[in-house]
Formats: structure tokens, C-alpha cells, sequence
């Protein structure tokens, strides 16, 4: 990839999710569906790159957050999760709506093995909010607006 595809495409992310953050809806806006279809061939490729970033940023806190070694860990990550949804709103929109879109079934999965491998700690889909807000489409019961860690269940 090229310097000015490179720019060409964070520019883009940005305008896409500046505006899915502006007007609440999880759609790519018309006038900028063009230029999402040209630089990551439609919207299963945009899907992606949004959750790559969100992960990125999402493992750049939590490396900083193992380095200071807090008392509760898996309470940690619950913030750290929620504190990635508040700084990064039109990707946590757009991931939400898009939940069960097949294209983010594999960087899931992988992100959780390297968490867990990281952590010890399962993330396991959402469970129930700790501190519900008034915007319906950040409290909406999904992977990723809201999502708990829990140590996976023993076979036992």
C-alpha cells in the first residue's frame, strides 16, 4: 500500500465515522459509498478495517493497562472496553449495527485468543451493561457496545 492509499484510506475511515457519529446511523453515507467501494472493495472490507482499528487501539490501552498491573484485571478491561466505545463512538456504532456480519467473525476471534493468551481472561459476548446511558443505541445488548469478560466455564 501507498503512502497517499494509506492516507487516502484513514481519511476516509475518519469522514465515514465522524458522520456515522453525527447522525447516529450505522450506514456508510451515500455521497462517500464510492470512495469506500474503490479503496476497500465494498462494505465487508470496510467492516474489517474499521475493527482492525478499533482492536489496535483497543491493544495499545491495554498493553499500557498490563504494564501497571491493576488489583481487578477483568474490571479493568470492562472500563478499558467502554472508555475504547466513548473515544471512538461512530466505530462503536457501525461495529454494533454490524455485529453478525460474517466478515468480523475471523479478527474476532482471533483479537479474543490473543486477549485471553494476554490476559487469562475470556471475552465472552455481552452480558448486562454496568452503568446503562440514555442513548438506546449505545445501550443496545451487543457484542460491541457493551461487553463483559468472564473467565471461560470449566469442563467440569
Amino acid at each position: 500500500m501507498s503512502w497517499n492509499q494509506a492516507h487516502r484510506r484513514h481519511r476516509l475511515v475518519h469522514a465515514v465515522l465522524d458522520e456515522i457519529a453525527r447522525t447516529r446511523r450505522p450506514t456508510i453515507p451515500q455521497a462517500l459509498h464510492p470512495e469506500v467501494v474503490a479503496e476497500f472493495g465494498g462494505f465487508d472490507g470496510f467492516l474489517v478495517e474499521v475493527q482492525l482499528r478499533w482492536y489496535r487501539t483497543f491493544d495499545t490501552w491495554l498493553d499500557e493497562l498490563l504494564e501497571e498491573q491493576p488489583a481487578d484485571l477483568r474490571e479493568a478491561l470492562v472500563d478499558l472496553w467502554q472508555d475504547t466505545a466513548e473515544r471512538m463512538p461512530g466505530a462503536q456504532i457501525l461495529l454494533n449495527a454490524h455485529i453478525a456480519h460474517p466478515a468480523l467473525t475471523e479478527v474476532h476471534d482471533h483479537h479474543r485468543r490473543r486477549v485471553q493468551a494476554a490476559t487469562g481472561i475470556h471475552m465472552d459476548p455481552l452480558r448486562v451493561p454496568r452503568q446503562p446511558t440514555r442513548d438506546p443505541v449505545h445501550d443496545r445488548a451487543s457484542f460491541f457496545c457493551l461487553r463483559l469478560f468472564h473467565p471461560r466455564p470449566s469442563a467440569s
